[in-house]
């Protein structure tokens, strides 16, 4: 049996930030462009960072995670801060789209399933952003082999500059690639 992903210890820990606290950089940078108000769902929320700060001037969000542990402590977080958000525990090869978003928010969640589930997710998004919309999505690429403590869990590593060709015909706003 394998063992549970380490960020289940720490989400299980409502005294420490997992990953960190605060938004995401592209998120923080960008979300000024971002409708006002608009529909939001965050693919991989964990603790909630990028969906508590979407929430909080007003954006309807919906956000979704794996881990009940991770979702257990968004909504407490959520709940300090006053801020609404719909959080609730999924597998995005399960989730099913009911209506579309503004904004659409995936971070260093999508190498984690298998090939076919993620690229069929990726097409899912992009069919229901409304016109208009937003996706800001931070992945794993194969630049460099998987840390060791995410590889069990790592099904998919993304090709170096696989994520912009699935975007062909979308107008990119910002892309970068990095190592950190």
């Amino acid at each position: 049996m394998q063992a549970k992903p380490f960020w289940e210890e720490t989400y299980r820990d409502q005294t420490v930030s997992t990953f960190s606290k605060g938004p995401t950089v592209d998120v923080e940078e960008f979300y000024k462009l971002f409708p006002t108000g608009g529909r939001v769902l965050d693919m991989g929320c964990g603790e909630g960072r990028n969906s508590i700060f979407m929430a909080k001037p007003g954006c309807q969000v919906d956000a979704l995670d794996l881990s009940e542990n991770g979702i257990g402590k968004a909504k407490a977080i959520a709940a300090a801060e006053g801020v609404q958000v719909n959080f609730f525990p999924c597998d995005l090869g399960d989730f099913v789209f009911e209506k579309d978003y503004d904004v659409i928010l995936s971070h260093r969640v999508l190498h984690l399933p298998e090939r076919d589930v993620r690229s069929r997710f990726i097409r899912k998004m992009q069919d229901h952003t409304a016109v208009g919309g937003y996706h800001a999505v931070g992945i794993f690429t194969n630049r460099l082999p998987a840390t060791p403590d995410n590889a069990p869990y790592t099904h998919s590593l993304f090709d170096v500059g696989e994520l912009p060709a699935l975007y062909a015909g979308w107008q990119l706003v910002h892309h970068a690639e990095g190592v950190f």
